[in-house]
């Protein structure tokens, strides 16, 4: 008895644009979770040392937002480790507690973008995503 031959050349390669359908659009969502993750662990870094800042000078604002800026969130060649614009920094007095908070805001850009520097399909819609860092720390009693 003889078996039936059946022609299967092609089917391994239909197989892999069909799973590639799949893995590349995963892959960039993946690579793009962790480039926005790595910037909120930057701008929460950010945060904690404003906060830690204040802490030291006793509630005084003054330096803070330039030494966040200018400081933390640069690297060794004065380059800045966040993509697109700079971030905001907010800081609010001193509570009814006696605590400060930092807070650090930055509209992330997307890896993937177009030619033309817009958006590509896969971001967030047209609003930017704001990736936000707050700290919140204890002051010593006022004098």
């Amino acid at each position: 008895m003889q078996r039936k031959k059946t022609d299967a050349r092609g089917s391994a390669a239909v197989e892999m644009a069909i799973g590639m359908l799949f893995l590349v659009p995963l892959l960039l969502i993946l690579v793009e979770a962790t480039t926005a993750i790595t910037e909120y662990a930057q701008l929460q870094n950010a945060a904690m040392e404003g906060a830690r800042m204040l802490a030291r000078q006793n509630g005084d604002a003054s330096g803070v937002e330039n030494f966040i800026k200018n400081s933390i969130l640069r690297d060794a060649s004065g380059n800045s480790v966040l993509r697109g614009a700079g971030p905001t920094v907010a800081i609010s007095p001193r509570d009814n507690d006696n605590n400060v908070t930092v807070q650090v805001n930055h509209a992330y850009s997307p890896l993937f973008t177009t030619q033309s520097g817009e958006a590509s399909s896969f971001t967030f819609g047209k609003d930017p995503l704001v990736i936000s860092a707050r700290s919140t720390m204890a002051l010593p009693e006022a004098n």
